[in-house]
């Protein structure tokens, strides 16, 4: 018997098969085992698809049930989720609706004539984001407003009112433009001719006058809207 054992698991050494695995089924020719994994790749993206669908569904249903007023926790029971991840999704939505709205008060702020520019605080209240810092946020990961027209809001302690304006900063590291554009904010600004160089108390800067800039959220709302 141990002769059996030592001869049958020999053969299974020769063939490939590992101990207490089947026998596997077809053969070893190399466009067979191509064919093969072909189709499992593509009845795998089909299941991705469709995994997708159904999540892309069911986010759109907890969204639904937490504008009529059901509960987060009730609609975890029944999507079979944590309380934490059906607040994400809401989350996510929200932050998906602000960026949108964003880039669209944006453009509409652009194609004003003449150009103007606007505070992150008015912009906030125009498109009703809880805070100045959320926008500047949505503005930092918002692929559909160019880093160009980010540079036209602008931080309301910027104000000087004995110089009439907002005085742009030479160099702001932590703003910037996109990709190979390396322009500054105060090298935007210059572009659209938003700002004017005049002398100060401690020498030459570039400001935007407050006449070029919409800082009442209620004046922001009806050139956006």
């Amino acid at each position: 018997m141990a002769a059996a054992t030592t001869s049958s698991t020999s053969a299974r050494a020769a063939s490939g098969q590992l101990p207490g695995t089947a026998p596997r089924a077809g053969s070893d020719d190399p466009a067979e085992v191509l064919s093969h994994l072909n189709t499992l790749a593509a009845r795998q993206q089909q299941l991705q698809d469709q995994l997708s669908t159904l999540r892309d569904e069911r986010d759109d249903l907890i969204l639904r049930g937490l504008a009529s007023g059901l509960s987060s926790s009730e609609l975890a029971e029944k999507a079979q989720l944590t309380g934490a991840r059906v607040r994400a999704i809401a989350d996510a939505a929200a932050d998906s609706s602000a960026r949108e709205r964003v880039a669209e008060a944006m453009a509409k702020l652009v194609a004003h004539e003449p150009p103007i520019c606007t505070t992150y605080g008015a912009l906030a209240e125009a498109v009703g984001i809880g805070s100045a810092k959320g926008v500047a946020s949505s503005l930092a990961t918002n692929p559909a407003v160019p880093a160009r027209a980010g540079a036209r809001v602008l931080l309301l302690r910027w104000a000087n009112p004995a110089l009439g304006g907002y005085i742009i900063p030479s160099e702001e590291p932590s703003w910037q433009t996109q990709g190979d554009d390396t322009a500054s904010r105060l090298e935007c600004l210059q572009a659209e001719q938003l700002v004017v160089q005049i002398t100060g108390p401690s020498g030459s800067v570039w400001l935007v006058p407050f006449d070029r800039v919409v800082a009442d959220a209620e004046t922001l709302s009806s050139i956006i809207s």
